[in-house]
């Protein structure tokens, strides 16, 4: 018998124990059958292990949507930010090259406060934190039960 007989898993745990255990046995998957089985070994029932695998699925390819977006929207930003400093540096050089007053800071102060509301767009949106906090809502009034 073993020392870990009575010891009790949380489903990290279990996540993290079976993932090891697939590395260790050099695979990264098992088969659609395998996880019906494994499953119903430890009683889960078929219907349950199937609406399981539909959200995990659901929820994987909304995190890809959702990564490939923030993706696009960085090399955006960073597209933005490498024509700021093109057009800046550009001016900066025929600001000091032409006579007249200094005129070089309006243009940065300007696209600057631009570019910072782009940036905060990108890595602090807030749209994101509010869809969470009415999906936090709602599930805490019942009306989502596992997505």
């Amino acid at each position: 018998m073993s020392q870990y007989a009575s010891r009790q898993y949380d489903s990290d745990e279990v996540t993290r124990i079976i993932r090891r255990a697939l590395r260790l046995k050099n695979e990264d998957t098992i088969s659609h059958q395998d996880l019906i089985d494994t499953a119903a070994e430890i009683g889960i029932d078929p219907q349950h292990l199937e609406t399981a695998i539909e959200q995990e699925q659901r929820e994987y390819k909304r995190e890809r949507v959702r990564k490939a977006r923030l993706k696009r929207r960085k090399a955006g930003f960073y597209s933005h930010l490498g024509s700021y400093l093109v057009v800046i540096l550009a001016l900066l050089v025929i600001n000091i090259f032409t006579p007249g007053p200094w005129w070089f800071q309006w243009p940065v102060l300007g696209w600057g406060i631009g570019l910072a509301f782009h940036f905060k767009a990108v890595f602090f949106p807030v749209g994101q934190r509010r869809d969470a906090r009415e999906k936090m809502r709602r599930r805490h009034a019942g009306l989502i039960m596992c997505e």
